[in-house]
C-alpha cells in the first residue's frame, strides 16, 4: 500500500475538481492525473483534457479519475415544471403563462420544453437556474468528499501502474 502524507489536501483539491466537473458539465472527456513523488511519498494533482478520448500525456502520472463528456445541461436536475419554477424564482403557473405568451399558445399546450426554451430565451432566468444548481451542486459537497476518499483510497491500495475508476 503506498503512503500518501499530503492525502488530506489531494482528497480536498479532487472533491473541488469533481465538483468542478459537474459545474461546467465538460464537452470533452478529462482525465486526472496524479503525479507521486515515492521519495518525498506526496502527490499532485493535473487535469488532461482528452478530446478524442485516445490521448494522454506520456509522462509519469497515474490516470485515477475520468470525468466523460457530459451530453445533460443545467435543465437535466430540474426534472419536473414546479421544480424549475421554483428554480428561477417564478410561480409555475406565471412561468406557463409567459412561455405561453412567448410561443404565442395557449397555456394548456405548453410542456416542460416549451418553458425550459422559454427559460433559454432569458438570460436573467438562465442566470437564476445555473445558481440554483450551483446551489444545488453546493448541498452535496460530503458526496464529493467522499467520492474523492474513494478514489484516492483505490490509488493507495492498487499497486499496478494505472488506476481508473
Amino acid at each position: 500500500m503506498r503512503t500518501l502524507k499530503n492525502r488530506e489536501a489531494i482528497v480536498e483539491k479532487l472533491a473541488e475538481m469533481l465538483k468542478k466537473f459537474d459545474m461546467q458539465l465538460n464537452e470533452y472527456q478529462t482525465d486526472v492525473y496524479l503525479y507521486y513523488n515515492e521519495e518525498e511519498q506526496t502527490a499532485e494533482l493535473d487535469t488532461f483534457i482528452n478530446v478524442g478520448g485516445n490521448s494522454w500525456l506520456n509522462d509519469d502520472h497515474y490516470t485515477i479519475y475520468t470525468d466523460c463528456e457530459h451530453h445533460e445541461t443545467d435543465f437535466d436536475f430540474f426534472d419536473n415544471l414546479g421544480d424549475l419554477a421554483d428554480a428561477v424564482g417564478i410561480q409555475k403557473e406565471e412561468l406557463i403563462q409567459k412561455a405561453a405568451k412567448y410561443f404565442d399558445v395557449d397555456v394548456e399546450d405548453v410542456a416542460y420544453y416549451e418553458v425550459a426554451r422559454f427559460i433559454e430565451s432569458d438570460e436573467n432566468l438562465m442566470e437564476k437556474l445555473h445558481e440554483a444548481y450551483k446551489t444545488y451542486l453546493d448541498e452535496m459537497e460530503n458526496d464529493y468528499v467522499e467520492r474523492a476518499d474513494h478514489i484516492i483510497s483505490e490509488w493507495e491500495s492498487n499497486e499496478e501502474e494505472d488506476y481508473c475508476e
